[in-house]
């Protein structure tokens, strides 16, 4: 076999070499203001994948509420109730329940766990002379405090984080280049005769599939009868148990990106990004119009593209805060709140986007090849980032 020099691919790429063209592809893509240079920064922080499988730990504490999944009328002693799931109730914990839909207090009633007899069954008893009300799965049940014996001696350690191992699939990313050795000595084509300026075209396309692939990407193995893909943000976010908000068709305002960040932060997590196509963040600039946004100030993101800052409601030191990245793949009823220092694109070992020489020997031409190799790595999806859907577009 004979292989050819890359000094050979062609008169226009003579001085780029395999190693500068990811420099070359992370600068095009600073120009065309996307976050996928944002991802391929962040998946710089991460191990390159060694096999078809990406695998990541995720941790989080152990539960502080219970989603309620049944019905109790009246409410009386020694009563068995259903949650989703009891993992992380323990006896002698005792809970209040609040209205899951408005975060308010369903009476004073209290109760104190007596035992778990499965993995969606508790058994407990009303606590502390409070009122008995119905209670529902439209209720979830909140941790207040575990009661502790004096001078107890058989203490039983919790591990009070639970770490889960999240995966995704590698997937590979190809684009061919090529042209006739007429075309390349032909003066009449202009400059499109050169692999150089194909090359741009090349990106380009790359620069569309993965964008298409970080949002809707669909998580599918590789096997003889299939090349495999990765799955985006979309099937990690709008997942059951996440925090996902649905507008119902109406349009997007504070109060539901308020709401949603609130619900990230009750999670745990600190989203500052909200990621939405360019009719969306038409909108969040009309909150302005009233004076009654406390802040939107214009600012520049890390991929060179000027962006707007929301400044949620919550009364915390500093704010909250989410710059506005436009995305074009981005739905138009849509828009989601993420983390953006909690997802990144991870290269497999030794294959980030490269060139590498394609002409066969004898061929009347020549041609090359833009190939790549990566994984989506979404850290945390149900508690550090969300989205709201149905909005009017």
């Amino acid at each position: 076999m004979i292989v050819y020099p890359m000094s050979q691919l062609s008169f226009d790429l003579s001085q780029i070499t395999e190693r500068q063209v990811l420099d070359l592809f992370t600068q095009f893509l600073k120009e065309q203001s996307s976050a996928l240079e944002i991802f391929l920064r962040n998946g710089q922080k991460y191990n390159a994948g060694t096999n078809n499988k990406y695998e990541w730990m995720e941790s989080q504490l152990t539960p502080m509420s219970w989603q309620l999944n049944g019905a109790v009328t009246p409410l009386v002693t020694n009563t068995n109730f259903t949650f989703v799931a009891t993992a992380g109730l323990r006896p002698n914990m005792i809970l209040r329940f609040v209205t899951t839909s408005t975060n308010g207090d369903v009476g004073n009633v209290q109760v104190k766990i007596v035992s778990i007899t499965s993995a969606t069954v508790a058994v407990w008893v009303l606590y502390g002379g409070t009122t008995a009300v119905a209670l529902n799965n439209t209720m979830t049940a909140k941790l207040m405090s575990e009661a502790v014996q004096e001078n107890e001696k058989n203490i039983v350690g919790v591990d009070e984080r639970q770490p889960t191992m999240e995966f995704n699939f590698f997937q590979i990313f190809r684009n061919a280049v090529e042209l006739s050795d007429t075309a390349l000595n032909s003066a009449v084509y202009g400059n499109v005769n050169t692999l150089a300026e194909q090359l741009k075209g090349a990106f380009y396309k790359m620069r569309q599939q993965l964008s298409e692939q970080v949002l809707r990407g669909r998580r599918v193995a590789r096997t003889s009868g299939e090349n495999g893909t990765f799955g985006g943000m979309f099937q990690y976010l709008d997942v059951a148990g996440g925090n996902v908000i649905d507008a119902g068709g109406a349009a997007l305002s504070q109060a539901l990106i308020n709401n949603l960040v609130q619900l990230i932060i009750e999670d745990g997590g600190v989203a500052n990004t909200i990621v939405c196509n360019i009719n969306q963040a038409r909108k969040i600039s009309g909150f302005n119009v009233a004076g009654n946004n406390p802040v939107i100030a214009q600012n520049s993101t890390d991929a060179g593209s000027y962006v707007l800052r929301f400044i949620s409601d919550i009364p915390v030191a500093g704010g909250v805060v989410s710059n506005i990245l436009l995305d074009e793949k981005m739905p138009n009823n849509g828009i989601q709140l993420i983390d953006i220092n909690r997802m990144a694109l991870v290269p497999y070992q030794n294959r980030g986007v490269k060139l590498v020489p394609g002409t066969q020997p004898g061929q009347d031409g020549q041609t090359a090849i833009l190939r790549g190799e990566y994984s989506m790595v979404v850290r945390d999806a149900k508690y550090s980032h969300g989205i709201i859907k149905n909005i009017l577009p």
